[in-house]
């Protein structure tokens, strides 16, 4: 964290495979730890999970926002509404993507951007069914999936998911494809950051902290 940010953090149960009934059954408990999160008194309230996108209904990230604010009074966004803010603060609108989700619902993802305006030059999976096998990816084996999606065309990498370990790889990523890179916990915090006027620029994280 920048100097005079502090993270609060409390997770939601996710366990087993990750499957649309495991998603439904997570988001359950969103409530109980929204409630913990306001409680400290933080500036804003970020709902880290991009999977829900594809699973729940159409909008649906909008509206637990929206119902998010009410409850609590304090601003809130989500995993894909801080992608959908990056993405535009970038200018991009081509994008090749990629995900550790099992193929079932990695599919579910093009469609998603599509209708959004957005065209999705490549996509690839890495099909991880357990969820807890997800934060084990190496370095090295996120390059080299990334190595291997087309990305001609494309303005930027798009690589989803909150569990997956992004942190230490952007830079490296972002030399080698020569466009930005963007991963969900790396536009969750840029977003937060901004949501509270701060424009830190933290090293390693990519050209999106530099806009």
């Amino acid at each position: 964290m920048p100097p005079g940010v502090a993270l609060h953090a409390t997770r939601i149960l996710a366990q087993g495979d990750l499957t649309p009934d495991a998603v439904r059954c997570m988001e359950r408990d969103v409530d109980r730890a929204i409630d913990q999160l306001a409680a400290t008194g933080v500036d804003v309230i970020a709902y880290c999970d991009m999977v829900t996108t594809f699973i729940m209904e159409a909008g649906w990230n909008e509206s637990k926002v929206a119902e998010v604010e009410r409850r609590t009074g304090i601003p809130a966004f989500s995993a894909w509404t801080a992608l959908r803010d990056a993405l535009a603060a970038l200018g991009v609108r081509r994008f090749a993507l990629g995900t550790p989700y099992p193929t079932a619902i990695h599919a579910l993802a093009p469609p998603f951007f599509a209708a959004h305006g957005y065209e999705v030059v490549d996509h690839a999976t890495l099909d991880i069914l357990k969820m807890r096998d997800v934060p084990k990816i190496s370095a090295d084996r996120l390059a080299q999936f990334v190595s291997k999606l087309r990305r001609a065309g494309a303005e930027a990498v798009v690589l989803l998911a909150t569990d997956l370990p992004s942190f230490g790889s952007i830079a490296a990523l972002e030399a080698h494809v020569g466009a930005p890179v963007l991963t969900s916990n790396q536009t969750i915090l840029w977003r937060a950051l901004r949501l509270i006027a701060n424009d830190a620029s933290i090293p390693g994280l990519g050209r999106l902290f530099h806009v």
